[in-house]
């Protein structure tokens, strides 16, 4: 009877103790395993802004190396924009700006995970480096001048390509209607450099929802001069934020 009595308690605290290893088996995090992603974004530079594609692949936990792809718009810091209220309707312009820049960017990126997000929510934080080429688009300056016409009463308004030898506060009206400017490109190669962090917010997993900062650099070769009376810029230094959101494919999708 004790010998039974003694296996009957053993086999109860078998049966109790069970349930227990059975739930904390229940909460075991489940990873699910992305292979790429593809990503949308919006920047936000110290010299301008522009819209970027993102296409990575997932070749360890928390490696990514990527494709990156970026349009922007880089702004000389001397520029600054004003009208002419002599003339009725005159557009603005920058008064010395030879050409708006815009920087077309491909190149290679390389994401490391420092902080992975929890499965129940919360925020990772990403580093990334980048390189790669970029093509310099120099969009020159029109400007509508005012000229007199013989006799010297009336005054004839012409488009011209901004000429710091012959256009000056006296004549110039404003600026060129958009269309007119698409003569004469000015396209420069060159490469840029690039790091930052990524903090992804999202909370799905599938999902990416994240905010970039960081600091680029771009260099053109030759360099383009902006503006008339400064020395062309070789560097193009700054820092940026940037929006980003996208999608993962998962292993098996």
């Amino acid at each position: 009877m004790l010998v039974r009595n003694k296996l009957f308690l053993l086999l109860m605290s078998i049966s109790l103790t069970f349930p227990l290893y059975s739930q904390d088996v229940g909460e075991v995090e489940i990873e699910d395993i992305y292979v790429s992603d593809h990503t949308f974004a919006f920047y936000l530079n110290t010299d301008g802004m522009g819209v970027g594609y993102q296409r990575g692949w997932h070749t360890q936990f928390a490696d990514k190396h990527v494709l990156d792809l970026s349009f922007l718009y880089s702004n000389h810091i001397k520029a600054v924009r004003g009208s002419n209220f002599s003339f009725e309707g005159a557009r603005s312009y920058s008064y010395g700006k030879l050409y708006d820049l815009f920087l077309l960017r491909t190149g290679y990126t390389y994401q490391k995970t420092l902080f992975k997000k929890p499965y129940w929510g919360g925020v990772s934080i990403d580093f990334n480096v980048s390189t790669g080429f970029t093509l310099g688009i120099g969009l020159p300056t029109y400007l509508e001048v005012a000229y007199y016409a013989p006799g010297g009463f009336n005054i004839i308004r012409v488009i011209e390509r901004y000429d710091p030898e012959k256009h000056d506060l006296s004549n110039i009206i404003g600026g060129a209607p958009f269309y007119e400017r698409f003569h004469n490109l000015a396209f420069r190669p060159g490469v840029f450099g690039k790091v930052g962090l990524v903090f992804d917010f999202s909370q799905r997993q599938e999902r990416i929802r994240a905010f970039a900062v960081g600091l680029h650099l771009d260099s053109l070769f030759p360099p383009l001069q902006q503006m008339a009376f400064n020395d062309p810029t070789v560097l193009y230094f700054g820092g940026y934020i940037a929006y980003q959101f996208g999608r993962k494919k998962q292993l098996y999708e």
